[in-house]
């Protein structure tokens, strides 16, 4: 079986960390013949900092499904097509040039204007650099989300937005961009369907993939809509509820 796997809030404490006994539970996991793909919504460049050394191989879905990676190469893109990145900026800076706005480009975070966004980022004019695809456009907020219903009825019908009540930022993908997505896509390659696969998350960009998987499990502190539809509930990210998860998982399927 393949263990489609969160990061944030989900493998992650909510420092950051992984603790030894979710690390002891993915070693007992590999060694009962199963695999493990991250899902997560981080840059490719923010992933090797935070999993552990038995992932370091592992396939990756990144950007919330924007692009899957195996060994170092892209092989799947489901990104915000150039037109649609040029009319977002567009209307931002006609009607909100206020907001900071980032775009997310071959694995750099480029914005509008200087914020307190943690990571890097690079302050630029980005009507110069929206002649390619995206795999995100973050709108930045600092602490409270603004009004972005005047944004959300501007959107081309061909991106939507990502709204986490865990994040003031919202996120705009391509309409069909999901974790889910690139997961059947690399499923797809070995013969493989969502039914060999059990999904754990917590956040909006999770519902999905713990719906349609074969499991689906949801964090003790997943958001409302990802325990609605999972199979069972794990205790939280601070409660070893990924350790907890993938020991019921084993006692399942043996």
């Amino acid at each position: 079986m393949i263990l489609a796997l969160d990061l944030d809030d989900t493998l992650l404490r909510t420092d950051k960390s992984i603790s030894s006994r979710s690390i002891d539970a993915l070693q007992r996991w590999f060694e009962a013949g199963h695999e493990v793909i991250v899902a997560t919504g981080r840059p490719p460049r923010q992933v090797d900092a935070v999993i552990p050394d038995l992932l370091r191989t592992a396939p990756r879905i990144v950007y919330n499904g924007a692009q899957l990676i195996d060994s170092g190469a892209v092989l799947y893109r489901n990104e915000i097509s150039t037109a649609d990145v040029r009319d977002v900026i567009a209307w931002t800076q006609r009607c909100r040039p206020d907001w900071v706005v980032g775009l997310e480009i071959n694995d750099q975070l480029y914005v509008n204007k200087p914020t307190n966004k943690p990571g890097q980022w690079v302050v630029e004019d980005l009507q110069s650099i929206c002649d390619q695809p995206a795999a995100k456009v973050l709108f930045l907020f600092a602490e409270k989300r603004h009004d972005f219903s005047p944004l959300l009825d501007a959107l081309p019908p061909t991106t939507r937005v990502l709204i986490s009540p865990k994040f003031a930022m919202v996120q705009l993908c391509g309409h069909t961009t999901d974790k889910v997505d690139a997961l059947q896509y690399l499923l797809q390659t070995r013969g493989l369907t969502l039914g060999d696969v059990a999904a754990i998350g917590d956040d909006v960009n999770d519902i999905e993939m713990v719906r349609m998987a074969g499991v689906g499990v949801a964090m003790g502190n997943a958001v409302d809509e990802v325990k609605a539809v999972a199979n069972w509930i794990a205790p939280t990210n601070d409660d070893d509820g990924v350790a907890v998860a993938i020991d019921w998982l084993l006692q399942r399927i043996a």
